[in-house]
């Protein structure tokens, strides 16, 4: 999988690209599925046994219903924060999506109607570093392009 800078890098893209006012909530809604899934490693390091597993919750099913759970602690438009926080999780998914494996691991997109897998198979785990590399470009460019606009709108007000 991406690592997490990967994660929030493609979310803020996102939230460029459609013009989200609040891009935290896209950040954490591409960061929240491997934040929670990664939950069992609480219970690994406190040496519990695992009374709740986490890894249903890297599905966007959970997300969606975690979107729903979480408007609660928000004072913003109910609908935007579903919306926006879904955008950020599906960013994840769809990043996840590009990894290779070497077993039949993959993002359970259509979770709980099936466990099965999905995986594109382009880039090994090992060489996300480039993902994370090119969505910085990515991110740089258009920041820079809308710094342009917003300069040249200014300039025509004057």
């Amino acid at each position: 999988m991406p690592d997490l800078m990967s994660h929030l890098i493609i979310g803020l893209i996102l939230a460029e690209l459609f013009n989200v006012k609040k891009k935290s909530i896209v950040i954490l809604g591409a960061l929240t599925p491997d934040l929670l899934s990664k939950m069992n490693l609480v219970y690994l390091y406190l040496k519990i046994p695992a009374l709740v597993s986490f890894v249903s919750f890297h599905t966007p099913f959970m997300s969606l219903l975690l979107s729903i759970l979480i408007t609660q602690l928000f004072n913003y438009d109910k609908t935007k924060i579903v919306l926006y926080f879904n955008l950020g999780s599906m960013s994840h998914y769809l990043s996840d999506l590009s990894i290779r494996h070497f077993t039949e691991v993959g993002t359970r997109l259509f979770f709980p109607f099936t466990n099965k897998n999905y995986t594109l198979n382009l880039v090994w785990p090992n060489h996300s570093i480039y993902i994370l590399i090119g969505s910085l470009i990515v991110y740089f460019i258009i920041i820079l392009i809308k710094y342009k606009k917003l300069s040249k709108s200014t300039t025509r007000n004057l």
